[in-house]
């Protein structure tokens, strides 16, 4: 069956179920028409799934908090803690959409092998992450397709569909012009309607030295020139009601966020959480806990946003938008000598949205705290399954778009069971 047809036959009949069995749960619903747009946070440094996905408390093999206890929301068990009051908040308002995955492999304990693989699929480095294969398949409707703001990024053969905003918004400083006068040593430049006169001139030159090409080369080259050209004078347009400066912290991500997919510049935004404080090999449990709280707060902001502004067609943003939070790698199981957790090459992430099975966790931890199998059709243990991969995670997602994941991801089962 394909993913087409399979997707078509779980509709209605798995929603309804959903709906009946969840009473309170917020059920984010995907019309049949619409492009989805994708949400990546990226919690780099390597989080420990113990503290809210991997509810591990019958483990011996596992150090749990003491002080934590094991909570429900809808099919999703969770870890619950008084100091990270967001978790359990915000899983008991999306847990109808949300889909946990444990037990994921990245197979390396290096953080930026780890962080290729968590992206992409490959420790190459080579292959285009999730967000710039998504953006790119629809290049043409964006001005910037995938967006990235402060995480990691693997553009591969797609960087044309990449922007990023700076660290410390530099795109809106460039948009402005304000970006000349950052340094020591101003630049400045031409005022505003000297500045409208040049970009009108540049604009008929582009345009006239493309119609007199002369060969097909040089003609695709002006052609792209052209389309570049335009583009940019577009963007320009948007700087007076869209902040790419990012001040204001979480907010200012949200609001932007928000404003990119509500005036369709961008299909993706990738954002980046914690600064790599998350690799945490002393002090692990106090310091993952402030991370965790800090990080469903920020993801409340940022799908709570959404969820408040009218969508482009449906209801609101936040059901057009499928959000994915992950890390590059988890922490081992036990505690070491400095009460820090180090590398370890299972972990967990969560996917939240429209178009998925929800209110359910894919996957698991063994005894000794690795990944179990999982069949890629129903997304159900089983022993005789495949191992829970980040390239199965990718296909997934690649899927739920209805990009064709095997020419994008040959032989990468993607997991059909949990779309809806």
């Amino acid at each position: 069956m394909g993913h087409s047809s399979r997707r078509q036959f779980l509709t209605g009949t798995s929603a309804a179920l959903l709906a009946a069995g969840l009473p309170g749960a917020r059920v984010l619903a995907r019309p049949a028409q619409g492009l989805l747009r994708f949400v990546f946070v990226f919690a780099q440094g390597g989080w420990d799934p113990t503290r809210v996905f991997a509810a591990e408390f019958g483990n011996a093999n596992v150090d749990m908090e003491p002080d934590a206890g094991l909570s429900q929301a809808g099919g999703i068990p969770f870890v619950d803690h008084a100091d990270r009051p967001a978790v359990a908040s915000f899983l008991n308002r999306w847990h109808a959409n949300t889909v946990v995955f444990n037990g994921l492999l990245v197979r390396s304990l290096a953080h930026e092998v780890c962080t290729r693989i968590a992206m992409t699929g490959s420790p190459s480095g080579m292959r285009s992450d999730w967000a710039a294969i998504l953006a790119d398949s629809e290049r043409e409707e964006f001005l910037l397709p995938s967006l990235v703001i402060a995480a990691p990024s693997y553009p591969g053969e797609r960087g044309v569909s990449v922007a990023r905003t700076g660290g410390s918004g530099q795109l809106g400083g460039l948009l402005s012009g304000d970006l000349r006068d950052w340094s020591d040593h101003g630049q400045g430049g031409p005022n505003r309607p000297a500045e409208a006169q040049i970009d009108s001139f540049l604009a008929r030159r582009v345009k006239a030295r493309a119609l007199a090409s002369r060969s097909a080369p040089e003609r695709a080259l002006l052609d792209d020139l052209v389309t570049a050209t335009d583009q940019a004078a577009a963007l320009k347009g948007h700087q007076h009601n869209i902040d790419f400066t990012l001040a204001g912290g979480v907010s200012a991500v949200s609001e932007l966020t928000r404003q990119v997919f509500t005036e369709g510049i961008s299909r993706c935004v990738s954002i980046g959480f914690g600064n790599g404080g998350w690799d945490t090999h002393a002090n692990n449990d106090p310091d993952q806990s402030t991370l965790w709280g800090g990080l469903f707060e920020a993801l409340e902001t940022i799908l709570g946003g959404l969820a408040d502004a009218p969508g482009t067609w449906a209801s609101t943003l936040a059901d057009e938008t499928v959000l994915v939070v992950l890390s590059e790698m988890g922490r081992t199981p036990l505690l070491n000598g400095f009460q820090g957790k180090d590398h370890h090459p299972y972990t967990s992430c969560m996917v939240v949205g429209p178009g998925l099975d929800g209110s359910r966790v894919v996957g698991g931890y063994d005894e000794y705290f690795g990944g179990q199998r999982v069949d890629p059709l129903t997304a159900d243990l089983s022993d005789s399954g495949v191992a829970l991969s980040a390239e199965q995670l990718g296909a997934t997602l690649l899927a739920l778009a209805d990009l064709d994941t095997e020419a994008l991801l040959p032989g990468v089962d993607p997991l059909l069971g949990i779309l809806s």
